[in-house]
């Protein structure tokens, strides 16, 4: 992959995460998914607070793969080393507290 210059300012993350609404769903599941993809993005993962689930996306070959889509165990993140969260505690308080006080 070549760099420009405005990439050496502004690096591609390695894990992009985001909440759907209403409003962004069709966005952050179309437009975001393909050009997240297409510039080597290696994770990605979609949280829909509705249904209270976690998608993780893996770049495998310049494709995402569907890792996961759950809402009720630990993920693994492939690129912050030793990161790893129950998805309950994304959407329970009480979960969220103690995931905080494991890390």
């Amino acid at each position: 992959m070549m760099f420009t210059a405005d990439q050496t300012l502004f690096p591609t993350p390695d894990l992009v995460v985001e909440v759907l609404s209403t409003s962004t769903e069709a966005r952050d599941r179309g437009v975001k998914f393909d050009d997240y993809q297409a510039h080597g993005i290696e994770e990605y993962w979609i949280i829909d607070p509705e249904n209270e689930t976690l998608e993780q996306y893996h770049l495998i070959d310049e494709e995402y793969k569907l890792i996961l889509k759950a809402p009720n165990i630990d993920v693994s993140s492939f690129t912050v080393a030793g990161f790893q969260i129950p998805i309950r505690a994304i959407f329970d308080d009480t979960e969220n507290l103690k995931a905080i006080q494991n890390l």
